[in-house]
């Protein structure tokens, strides 16, 4: 029989729980941030592709930064931030193939696996992140005061975040995947 601490339908209070409940709080914030920034973002970007597209359509003319700010540091920042977010929630690509009668411990095992997989593919974000903006010296070619290293700064974030919440995961700690779903919709409501 599996014991009670290699199930994972509930997180078990451990060793050091304070330390673990505060580090979920503030990656918690962390990921709200990233996700309000992640949504501005995007916003940002479908403000700038309309006003070139009208511009294009109505004036035959358009400026030049809109379309390399939109696809080269836009779209990377948000994708990768909410990337991290997927990962949080468990929304990212699942592949199922021992079957549900699979004995306990195999589901277990897998899921560790999973979660140090995921560890490393954290662990690479941030190291590739962080070597692209350190080795890349150029500028963006339509702002020249805008460096190019800004389309990655988002890497090396997406890349921190899941890395520690799979790091919580192999620890067995709630992270509290609901907190997300409470503070958006929960928005303007009474517990805004």
């Amino acid at each position: 029989s599996v014991p009670a601490r290699l199930s994972h339908a509930a997180a078990v209070p451990r060793e050091g729980g304070a330390f673990f409940m505060r580090a979920t709080g503030i990656l918690n914030r962390v990921h709200l941030a990233s996700a309000v920034l992640a949504c501005a973002f995007l916003g940002f970007q479908l403000v700038i592709i309309s006003a070139n597209v009208i511009m294009r359509y109505f004036f035959s003319s358009g400026i030049s930064w809109m379309e390399e700010i939109s696809k080269d540091v836009l779209m990377p920042a948000f994708t990768f931030l909410s990337m991290a977010i997927g990962v949080k929630l468990n929304l990212h690509i699942h592949v199922n193939l021992i079957p549900g009668w699979a004995p306990p411990w195999i589901s277990w095992l897998l899921q560790k696996l999973q979660h140090l997989i995921l560890a490393s593919i954290g662990i690479v974000l941030v190291y590739y992140g962080i070597s692209l903006i350190r080795n890349i010296n150029a500028s963006i070619a339509s702002l020249p005061f805008l460096p190019a290293s800004l389309q990655f700064v988002a890497i090396p974030l997406a890349g921190l975040l899941i890395a520690c919440d799979a790091f919580l995961s192999l620890q067995g700690v709630d992270k509290e995947n609901d907190y997300l779903d409470r503070k958006f919709m929960g928005a303007g409501g009474e517990n805004g």
